[in-house]
């Protein structure tokens, strides 16, 4: 188990994950991947939601306006 100083759990409580990671790197001297998981195992071990990531909202909501201005033009014809 990794021990974490106060300025990583600061961060990872804050929200800022990849301050905490860039911090445990500097601090510990471990590789992206190893840091990645160790601050992501702080934030299970805190109760804190995993981050979200990706963009598949930002595809859902151009996905949405496209069928719409489809919709449109079809009825507007």
């Amino acid at each position: 188990m990794t021990a974490y100083s106060d300025r990583v759990r600061e961060a990872v409580t804050s929200g800022r994950k990849i301050e905490a990671i860039k911090l445990l790197r500097e601090e510990t001297g471990m590789g992206l991947k190893e840091a990645k998981h160790a601050v992501e195992e702080l934030e299970r071990s805190l109760g804190l939601p995993p981050a979200k990531t990706g963009c598949s909202g930002l595809i859902a909501l151009i996905g949405l306006v496209l069928a719409g201005l489809l919709i449109y033009r079809y009825f507007a014809a």
